[in-house]
């Protein structure tokens, strides 16, 4: 199917502006109310996963859902959308989606950092336990299979042969 022509508004800064001024007030609405995610939803009779795309900013929502959260939070369709769309440049909105993305590469790299901790610790097990047996090597090798003896260096042989 082609795309029509207005498709592309969903990426723009004045969509993206509004449909994230309308999930922080959602949650703002729910706090204040003391209301989960999961309770909203249920009350709202929208789907657990579909609130929570809303409410993160990234779920379309339709004018039915709206009516329906509105509704749950006892408020207007209107109040939900007061102050979207003023009072933010699309910097601010770049902003905010740029912090998202960074907590995101923080909880990364804190789990990366706990990798590198536990191998860090690994390593110095290992060091602990090869500087306290250093020949532990020979030993842990075991004794040769019977019927193989070591060869001797051809060297070592013609010296100890008959003179």
């Amino acid at each position: 199917m082609a795309r029509r022509r207005g498709d592309d508004f969903e990426n723009s800064e004045v969509f993206l502006e509004v449909q994230g001024a309308l999930a922080r007030k959602i949650k703002r609405l729910r706090l204040d109310r003391d209301l989960s995610q999961r309770q909203l939803a249920s009350i709202a009779d929208v789907s657990g996963p579909h609130f929570g795309l809303i409410e993160a900013g990234v779920g379309n929502v339709s004018l039915l859902v709206l009516v329906k959260i509105a509704k749950a939070l006892g408020v207007s369709v209107a109040d939900l959308f007061e102050g979207a769309g003023s009072g933010k440049s699309g910097v601010d909105s770049a902003i905010v989606r740029l912090s998202g993305t960074l907590e995101k590469v923080e909880k990364h790299l804190e789990r990366r950092r706990d990798e590198f901790a536990r191998f860090g610790d690994e390593l110095k097990d290992f060091m602990r336990e090869h500087r306290e047996a250093p020949n532990s090597t020979a030993v842990e090798r075991g004794p040769e299979p019977v019927g193989k003896t070591r060869r001797q260096p051809k060297s070592a042989s013609r010296e100890e042969g008959p003179n």
